[in-house]
């Protein structure tokens, strides 16, 4: 599922959403973000008018989107959407799926969490 669907689904529209993307760079644990299919995101999801902030421990600022990593609490507080896009081990992942709204798991780790109507993997 994309994010545009997940929305779609609960009947909101991707313009003017809040969406919090969980993890930029392009792979568990580390800081590098060449090749981070979150860049992709993020840039699609801002063009589609949505309002975009991610949490990243590994990844402090993302200067080509002109974004810097929020705390994962305040990323989630407000989120339409909560992505996780990176599954880094250091990020609690049962907090993104017990308080955010929506939550799209792009990388299986809420698999083992209780089922929600909030939660949609892949």
């Amino acid at each position: 599922m994309r994010p545009t669907g997940a929305l779609n689904d609960r009947g909101l529209s991707v313009k003017g959403a809040r969406v919090a993307v969980i993890g930029v760079s392009y792979k568990p644990g580390v800081g590098d973000v060449r090749e981070s299919p979150a860049l992709k995101i993020i840039a699609l999801l801002r063009d589609l008018g949505a309002e975009v902030c991610y949490h990243d421990p590994h990844v402090p600022s993302v200067a080509e989107l002109s974004l810097a990593s929020v705390p994962l609490e305040q990323a989630i507080a407000d989120a339409d959407l909560t992505l996780i896009v990176t599954a880094h081990p250091s990020v609690d992942h049962e907090l993104v799926a017990r308080s955010s709204r929506l939550v799209l798991d792009l990388r299986g780790v809420t698999r083992t969490m209780s089922s929600s109507e909030e939660v949609v993997r892949l």
